[in-house]
């Protein structure tokens, strides 16, 4: 696995880099994953991942299902919905609905959540530090009005663990561990 370039040694670029190297890691465990494994459930109040008309959307309740352990599916649908959210209320926008973001698929998420990481570097790139210190962007996941910086970390631990989910999961189904 190749590490990425360092980029400098700001907060904003040491947490890029931990992303950058867990989506090195999930590139390489999640490579020749399949439909069956992402749609493979432990439980039957799993959260998964829906096709409809030959797309595939993702499930959020308000409620956590009575087990906690979603399809790789589902895990990897996650990010794309949170990352896309992120990104919308931060611009000013409105945030898409559940039902509006699609799992682009076993095949290409590692690439999309790059896309998506990508974008939001470039947005938090643009801006100041008076910025980060400020609640006016706070708009999600946080409401309170905290600093923006206090969102920055959340996102590069959320991504963190959310790609260290998926790369637990795919090892668990690949060795039958969870049956």
């Amino acid at each position: 696995m190749a590490l990425p370039p360092a980029v400098g040694p700001g907060l904003r670029a040491v947490l890029d880099r931990q992303v950058l190297v867990l989506l090195e890691l999930g590139d390489e465990v999640l490579r020749d994953v399949s439909l069956t494994e992402c749609l493979h459930q432990v439980h039957p109040e799993s959260w998964t991942v829906h096709e409809i008309d030959g797309r595939w959307f993702g499930e959020l309740e308000n409620e956590s299902p009575n087990v906690p352990v979603p399809t790789l599916g589902w895990t990897m649908w996650h990010p794309v919905w949170w990352l896309e959210t992120l990104l919308a209320v931060s611009r000013g926008e409105n945030a898409p609905s559940v039902s509006e973001v699609e799992w682009p698929g076993p095949e290409t998420t590692i690439a999309r959540l790059r896309e998506l990481w990508s974008e939001w570097t470039v947005f938090v790139g643009g801006l100041t530090d008076d910025d980060l210190r400020s609640g006016r962007l706070t708009r999600f996941p946080y409401t309170d009005g905290r600093p923006f910086a206090d969102v920055l970390g959340w996102a590069s631990m959320e991504m963190t663990k959310n790609l260290s989910e998926m790369c637990l999961l795919r090892r668990l189904l690949r060795d039958n561990a969870l049956s």
